[in-house]
């Protein structure tokens, strides 16, 4: 039994040991956060978070409100940052890569989607390092040219004859080609319909994931991964199911087709998967197949869906803005003529259209927000403190929209490129904020710059795009939030440019 000098004791220890905590909780919760809105009692900013979509223009908002470029939130203790200027990301994601180089806890996407094998979403560790090496490897440059242009060139010929006999459908011509050439580039398999069930598997998983990872209600509440999916108001989790399953059939039906074809002994198109399985398994460090699986898997996932909204964006560029169309069309007919498709030779002669691609790419984000990062340590900023563990946005289209970068940051003008009197270099090609910043840049840039340069060249060379309403007017097309922003449908009328179009597409051999 404790006696009143131990009693006195343990008190007095006690009550020290309180009063260090209360104050080193009270020095670190003095500590300078950066600048955002102003937190309610309990809750934090978690009023302050938005919602009901176009977050991109809500942050940025936020920005000017605080007069920050960067903007701080906390809620139910999930720091969140958003850098809204080519300035603050190039300071922390660039330059301190090594500490923003991973991912926060994504609880829906990855816990309960299943989608932790997935390298864009990956935290940084071994296994992204692994996955990243090999997936960069298959999308060098000169591995993009080699073997990956042909591939191009082939299916945009097919968007083109697609075109030209159904018209009305380019959007849906433009999603086929860019799931085609993905397809081959990775497995091996060509792609002929919109009914193909590769092409169809993967449209029902980007439709069953379209919310921005971290941005989910069980992201902020990570127990309500517990609930049970009959559970009312537990509709995420059903959800969730439905995605788990239909990832791991994107994932492996592909890739059990390619090893049934190399098990057989038959010819196999070379891709990404069938030389990852062919490579000696020696001095590897994961199993191949898996290796195979999940860096397919990622490739499959990603790459179609980019591409296909960053041309979309073009397309309804080229509608409000036919002077530019008509400039560009002028310099094919100049460079290319009309008795042939322009050709990736032909870059180098067609600067204009270059430039075209450029702002498409600069015009309308593809993924306003990025993919968040993670701090893995503290880290001060501008004399403010950054937690660690805080979820990191880069606000991709605020940057590209940057009136203090962009003069009249939303028109659609391709020579902002060019050098003048008051920039020298010109503005900033959109390229280093459009995918992505310091360790996570995405691998395949190259391989999506080709394929999106290509297409619009060959589009402007055969068609004239048109506003079928007349009214040219942008406010009228909507984007989805999520990870990739794609435009809703919108009118849209192709019409071919001159009289030997047919001919000259029809000329080009079928796949």
């Amino acid at each position: 039994m404790l006696t009143s000098p131990d009693l006195s004791t343990l008190a007095a220890i006690a009550a020290t040991s309180l009063i260090l905590w209360a104050g080193y909780r009270l020095t670190k919760t003095k500590r300078r956060r950066p600048p955002g809105p102003a937190p309610r009692v309990l809750v934090g900013n978690l009023y302050d978070f938005p919602t009901g979509g176009y977050e991109w223009l809500a942050y940025e908002k936020m920005a000017r409100q605080t007069g920050s470029d960067v903007v701080y939130l906390n809620a139910l203790g999930m720091s969140v940052l958003v850098l809204n200027s080519f300035e603050a990301a190039r300071g922390l994601l660039d330059k301190k890569g090594v500490l923003y180089s991973s991912r926060p806890r994504l609880v829906m996407v990855n816990e309960l989607m299943g989608w932790g094998w997935n390298l864009v979403l990956m935290a940084y560790g071994k296994a992204y390092t692994v996955y990243r090496r090999v997936v960069q490897q298959h999308f060098q440059p000169s591995v993009v040219q080699e073997l990956y242009h042909p591939v191009m060139s082939r299916e945009v010929a097919a968007l083109l004859r697609r075109s030209l006999t159904q018209p009305d459908g380019l959007l849906k011509h433009i999603k086929l080609m860019t799931g085609a050439i993905i397809m081959m580039v990775t497995y091996g398999h060509q792609v002929t319909s919109e009914d193909d069930e590769y092409v169809a598997l993967a449209e029902a998983v980007r439709e069953a994931e379209e919310e921005q990872p971290g941005a989910t209600l069980v992201d902020i509440l990570p127990i309500l991964k517990h609930v049970p999916a009959w559970f009312p108001g537990a509709h995420y989790k059903r959800k969730a199911l439905l995605a788990r399953k239909l990832s791991e059939r994107m994932r492996y039906a592909p890739f059990e087709m390619v090893k049934r074809r190399l098990a057989s002994g038959a010819a196999v198109q070379p891709s990404m998967v069938s030389r990852i399985l062919q490579r000696d398994p020696a001095g590897e460090e994961m199993d191949l197949e898996q290796l195979a699986v999940d860096c397919g898997g990622v490739v499959y996932s990603a790459g179609a869906d980019t591409t296909a909204v960053a041309l979309m964006n073009f397309a309804l560029a080229m509608m409000l803005y036919p002077d530019v169309q008509t400039r560009a069309q002028k310099e094919l007919d100049d460079i290319v003529g009309r008795d042939r498709l322009p050709t990736f030779e032909d870059r180098p002669r067609l600067p204009y259209v270059s430039r075209v691609v450029k702002e498409s790419l600069r015009w309308r984000a593809v993924s306003c927000l990025g993919v968040p990062h993670c701090t893995l340590d503290d880290d001060v900023y501008r004399g403010a403190h950054i937690p660690k563990g805080t979820t990191v946005l880069a606000n991709i289209a605020a940057m590209q929209h940057d009136p203090s970068v962009y003069a009249d940051p939303y028109a659609f003008d391709p020579d902002r490129f060019l050098p003048s009197a008051a920039k020298p270099s010109g503005e900033p090609d959109p390229a280093r904020a459009a995918f992505g910043f310091g360790r996570r840049i995405c691998p395949g840039r190259f391989f999506a710059e080709d394929s999106v340069w290509l297409a619009v060249a060959s589009l402007l060379h055969a068609f004239v795009l048109a506003d079928p309403t007349g009214l040219r007017d942008v406010s009228r097309v909507h984007w989805k939030s999520g990870l990739v922003n794609s435009p809703l449908p919108f009118p849209l009328a192709v019409a071919p440019r001159f009289a030997g179009v047919h001919e000259l597409v029809g000329a080009v051999n079928a796949p």
